[in-house]
Parts: structure tokens; sequence; C-alpha cells
């Protein structure tokens, strides 16, 4: 590859496509961990995989630097070490293209001097461990450790003008010539969440307080404004702060926050969604600025799926304003570590709304850490797989992304899990295996092909989501030893978002039939023609603008709606809400019942909440056919057909992939396969991930219909137009 290299995403055939000097480029990349023994370039064991990976047509890679490795307390910054890390990728593979992560946290000893712009925590003080070994810089990122805030305007400051002097210095040395992307890092894991988010609830630190009470006086301008919205006479700006954590844990009507009674804490996840975007975009712009070529920013921004119910606490629900920007090119999550999503037979969903980020002109990238049988996982002491299970595995996660239209990389914490042939083989890397590194190769050079295919998924089903509605849902915080990680704890104070969320996603996944993704607020823009049902998964406020592109869209197609749909229009929270502009009529909501038996044609499926939650007993007058019963025998679930379109409002969302399909083919839906199998198809493949194999028979977009027999625990990529088996 020659250098020095410029890259950019490019939208091409209406998809974003990696480009380094305008050729495109195969989005699949190598990368390194940050764990000590695992993430220099230029050691043993990294370098070795680094020249596998090369060896099988990877060109692109991948490595981590930080702040605090090249800035000390006389706050001088040297990129000796980034220099290094991209040196000794290019010391086995000259013509590479390299991604260096650079993670701008503060260094602990600016933390130690600037207390008051670290972030605090309303449950608990900041504390850390006296470091000891060898550091890994982001291990007490989730627990509750002392970190500049996002709020912080004077690490802001000091991060943008370091970022700025990193891409001058860099920019002008050989290794910087092999540059072709900077994904900026921060937050838990480099992950752009608050810091702490799972156990803890931040930020409630001076420099937040401070720019919490400005962000209020830009948005209403007085102090009079500011009682009116809050309800509460009286109130000044030196009585704005962040909420307590009983404020932010407490129900209003029924999950959802009150407006009358609790917009002040709706309000301050609004803005700690928003001040974290402004900062991580700011960040962007820096390197837009100062690097000389053009280069691809890039950071871990975007995540929906999985995010462990605690989605206003840690998401990112300011997306559609990161998408916005011209500054952040390539947004980036690991695979969903939902138990059921990662195990055989799963679908390896991406944790973005990736519909979304394909519309804007954004690269989506998925980082693969799923583990192999060459050494095990570090966090899964029992993991076991088998080569041929890795296979499955590895075409699954790596096609997952690229057939919606992204790319991933390879993240390997293999050197880090040790290996069951230590003596002979020492630390390896979790692909270091001649079956599974000539599967990468292979699954490189296919992808490398269809780089010039239309993306055509031929999805009628689309998913709405609003991930800045989170903000006026209550969560609790997760006691840290009872959580247990993949996991969605079932006595959790929102039962309903691991359905509404991840447990739709993956019954669609494997419903036979072929879905898309899509913000709430794009939905006005969007070609909705390719689309007979419309799913309304987390959208539970409405403003009457929102409401009227609804009506629109229920017009000659069926649309679902599901719990608290519609409950709010931001102002007022009420379930009779839902009535507007639609036929939805709710009789009342109820707290008592937790289980909803649900048929649709001849398939049944058991709901059983694991607590009681507010949810509403549809009416059944007025052609609305009931398809769901609560255990009294009121309706949870019904039909209601117009001439106009069908609408199906369900009280608890199913996550059966057999009553989906049902709901699909009601719809007139195309039903690519009856069984229960993940299914991928985009970029003119189409990829069958199946736990328990057998005689299979699927009807695809375009019209090729394929009979065959597929092995258990197997992944069989197709070419999707002609049905010819590229990969069994």
């Amino acid at each position: 590859m020659p250098h020095p290299v410029f890259a950019a995403v490019a939208v091409r055939d209406g998809r974003p496509v990696l480009t380094i000097r305008d050729e495109p480029v195969a989005p699949l990349i190598y990368a390194l961990s940050d764990c000590p023994g695992a993430r220099w370039t230029w050691e043993e064991v990294p370098s070795r995989n680094i020249a596998l990976f090369a060896s099988r047509g990877v060109r692109l890679f991948q490595a981590d630097v930080w702040f605090e490795q090249m800035i000390g307390e006389d706050d001088v910054l040297d990129v000796s070490i980034a220099r290094r890390q991209i040196a000794g990728v290019l010391a086995v593979c000259p013509d590479a293209a390299v991604m260096l992560r650079l993670h701008v946290n503060a260094p602990p000893w600016w933390c130690a001097r600037h207390r008051d712009e670290c972030v605090r925590y309303a449950d608990t003080e900041p504390e850390e461990p006296e470091p000891w070994g060898l550091i890994r810089p982001l291990k007490e990122d989730n627990v509750r450790p002392w970190r500049a805030s996002f709020s912080s305007r004077l690490w802001r400051e000091w991060a943008g003008g370091h970022l700025a002097r990193f891409c001058r210095d860099l920019a002008a040395t050989p290794e910087g010539d092999a540059l072709f992307s900077l994904q900026i890092a921060n937050g838990v894991y480099g992950e752009w969440h608050q810091f702490a988010f799972m156990y803890h609830d931040p930020d409630t630190g001076p420099a937040a307080v401070r720019e919490f009470r400005r962000w209020m006086r830009e948005k209403l301008g007085s102090e009079e404004a500011l009682a009116a919205r809050w309800h509460r006479p009286g109130i000044g700006w030196d009585d704005v702060r962040p909420p307590t954590s009983a404020e932010r844990e407490a129900e209003g009507v029924g999950l959802l926050r009150d407006p009358r009674r609790q917009r002040d804490v709706i309000d301050y996840f609004e803005f700690l969604h928003v001040e974290m975007v402004e900062s991580l975009l700011g960040l962007c712009a820096v390197v837009k600025r100062s690097w000389p070529r053009p280069i691809v920013t890039a950071a871990f921004h975007g995540y929906f799926y999985n995010q462990f119910n605690r989605h206003a606490a840690g998401s990112h629900l300011a997306m559609e304003r990161a998408l916005a920007s011209p500054d952040l090119d390539c947004f980036c999550a690991p695979q969903s570590y939902e138990a059921a999503s990662r195990a055989m037979g799963g679908s390896g969903m991406s944790r973005g709304v990736l519909g979304a980020v394909v519309r804007a002109g954004k690269l989506w990238l998925d980082e693969m850490d799923q583990a192999t049988s060459v050494c095990g996982s570090p966090w899964e002491p029992d993991f076991k797989s088998t080569p041929a299970e890795d296979v499955a595995i590895l075409r699954r996660n790596v096609l997952q992304p690229v057939t919606r239209g992204g790319g991933m990389w390879w993240y390997d914490f293999g050197p880090t899990a040790g290996t069951p042939a230590f003596a002979g083989a020492g630390t390896i890397g979790w692909w270091d295996d001649p079956l599974l590194i000539r599967e990468c190769g292979r699954l490189h050079a296919l992808v490398r092909e269809r780089l010039q295919r239309p993306l055509g998924r031929g999805a009628d089903v689309l998913v709405v989501h609003d991930p800045m509605s989170f903000a006026h849902v209550a969560s609790r915080r997760h006691a840290k030893d009872a959580f247990e990680f993949g996991g969605q704890p079932p006595t959790h104070a929102d039962p309903l978002t691991p359905r509404n969320v991840d447990g739709l996603a993956e019954a669609l996944h494997r419903s036979g039939m072929i879905h898309e993704d899509a913000l709430l607020g794009e939905l006005s823009r969007i070609d909705l023609a390719p689309y007979r049902l419309v799913i309304f998964a987390t959208t539970p406020v409405l403003d009457d603008a929102a409401r009227a592109v609804i009506a629109e869209v229920a017009k000659g197609r069926h649309v679902v709606v599901v719990g608290q749909w519609g409950w709010s229009d931001g102002t007022l929270a009420d379930p009779g809400l839902s009535a507007r502009r639609s036929p939805v009529r709710i009789v009342r909501i109820q707290a008592v019942e937790t289980r909803s038996d649900v048929r649709v044609g001849e398939v049944a499926e058991e709901q059983q909440l694991p607590r009681a939650v507010a949810l509403p007993v549809y009416g059944s007058g007025g052609g609305a056919e009931v398809v769901g019963r609560w255990a009294d025998g009121s309706a949870s679930a019904v039909r209601i057909a117009q001439p106009e379109g069908t609408w199906w409002a369900f009280a608890v969302c199913p996550v059966s992939s057999a009553v989906w399909r049902e709901v699909g083919r009601a719809a007139g839906c195309r039903i690519v396969s009856e069984d229960d199998d993940a299914l991928v198809h985009g970029c003119g493949l189409f990829v069958v991930h199946t736990a328990t194999g057998g005689a299979r028979r699927f009807n695809l977009p375009g019209g090729a219909e394929i009979a065959c027999e597929l092995p258990a625990r197997s992944s069989t990529v197709f070419d999707a137009e002609s049905g010819e088996v590229l990969l069994a």
C-alpha cells in the first residue's frame, strides 16, 4: 500500500465504503487488545499474529496508545510510543495501513491536580486501588474511578490541545504516513460510556453541576421558565443540580418518568448525553483540522442493543446528533454480549442501529471479541468450542455486519487467555491455527470481491427505536456482585426493555424474515415503500409531529406497537395518549398481572414477566381482534384491521421468532425460511447460521430458491442470486 495513505468513508452505490487513496478496501481489520503482554506491536506474539493476518491478505491493523503513556507530569507530549506501535506493524507488513485507538483520558496525575473537574457519583465516592504491576489503564473504568468529566471544559481544552499536537507531530514522521484512522477513545473501556455507569450513578461532580446549570440557562433563558418547566415555583439557577440515585430510580406512570414531577431528571439525562457527544465530536473536529491529509475519524459510539438495561445511565442516546456530524466517519462497537446472541445458533448481532448509520453515510465496524478453541476465553473459564464450531461463529460474526453495510475487526484477547498446550505453544492468539487463519483469509477475499455489489438487503420489515426516549425511562443500578456479564438480571426495575430491544431483535434475526432498523427522528425521510411491516419498539414518547408521521406510515401496511407506546408527549405522561391519531384504545393499566398468553394464527407464546409492571388492557370492541389475554381474560394484545391499514398492539413484546413470522406472514412479508436459523442477507450474500442443521428450503429476495441439507452447528454462505454455495 503506497505511503502516505489518505483515507475516507465515501458513499458509493448507496452504501458507505472505506477508501484508501480513493480505492475501496475491505473493512476488515486485525486488532491487538490493550492488555499487557498483548498490546505492543513489536513484541513476539503480537508481531506473529499481525504477520499471520497479513499473509491472508489483511492490510488494515489496529493498536492502542494512551495520552497517559505519552504525557508525563511535565505536561509535554512525546509521540515516540505511537510511532513504535505503527512501526511494529510495518516491520512485518510494509504496505499496511494502521488505525490507532487513541485514549484521550486525562492521566492520573492530571485528575489528582483537578479534582473538581472529575466525575463524582450520586451513590458513592470515587476510589481506586494503588497502581501495581503492568498497568492496564482502563481496568477500573466501570468500578468507581477518578476520571475527568466529559463536562469539564478544562479537560476538553487540555485534550484538544494535546490531540492537535499529536496529529501534527505524528503526521511529520514516516510512521504517520501509514495512519489511515484515529479512533478517539474515552469513557468506560474507551467506549464513551459514563464512568461506572453499570453499578453507580454518574456524573454529579462540580464540572457537571456547572455545565448542567449553563445548559439549562441556554435552553430556557430565565428562572421563571425553569420554574414553569420543572413545576417548582421559586426555583433559581443555583438550585439546579444532578438528581440523586433515588430520584433517578423513581417510576412515574408505569416505568415512565412523569414530566410534571420528574422533568428535572429527564432534562439531566438529556444533558448528560448531549454533553458527552459534543465532547467526542469536538475532538473529532480537532483531528480533521490538524491531520494534513484526509483521515477517517472513528469512535465507539451508537450503542443501542445490549446495554444491560442502563441506556440512560451509560448508552449513546444522542445518536442522531453524532450521525449528523461531518467530523465523525466511523461508528464502532463490540458485537452483542447477550448470551442468546453469542451462542451457537444465535444471531451474533451488532449493537448499533445499523440502518440509520448506513443511511447517514457512516461506516459501522463491529468488534469481534468472541473466543475460539485455540486458547479459550479469559472471562469464561468454562468456555468450550471445537475448530468446526469456531469456523461457524467466525463466518457468522464477520459477515453479520458486512451484509448490513459495515465491517469489523478481529480483537485478539487470545494472548491473555492462556493455552491448553502452554508448554508447547506458549502464549497464542485466538486465530493462530491453520484452519482458522485460512478461514479468515477466505472471508477477507470474499468481502473484498463483494465491495462493488449493491447492498440490496431486500428487507420488508422495519423496526423503529427512539434512543433519547430512555431519558424518560426509570432504571436501577446493578449490584456488582450479583451481575452476570452478558445477562439481564431478571429482577431489574425495567423488565420490558430486554424484550423490546434485544429479545425482539434476536427473534427477528431468526424469524425467516429480513429486517432493517431505524431511528424515530429519521422516519419521515426514509423511503418506506419496501416495508410491509413496521414495528415501533421503543417509542413511548411521541409529540404531535411524530404521531402524524406514524399515522401516515400505517396507511397500506401493518404496524405493531408494544408496551408503553405513545404514553407520553414529552410534557404529559398518560396511557390515554396512545389513542391520539391511532386506533389503539386502552381500557385501563394494571400492575398485578405478570403473565400474558399470545396466539397469532396457530402459534402461541407464553409471556412471563419477572415482576408486575403497569401495562395496558386493550379495548376489544370496534373491530379489534383479541390475540393475547392476561390471566383474567382481559386483552393483552389486539389486532385492529382497518381499510387503510392494520394495527397490532402487544402489551408485552413477543420474543418468539415463530410469532413474529406469523405477524409478518399476515402483513405479506417474504418468509425466507420457516425455520429458526439466524439469517443474514446483503451484498449478494446469504448466510445461514444453524445450531440444529437438517433439510432446509429458502426463498430469497430476487427469486432464488435453495433446497439443501445443512450440517448442525454450522454457517453456510450462499450467493444470494444464484444459490451457489460459496463457503460450506
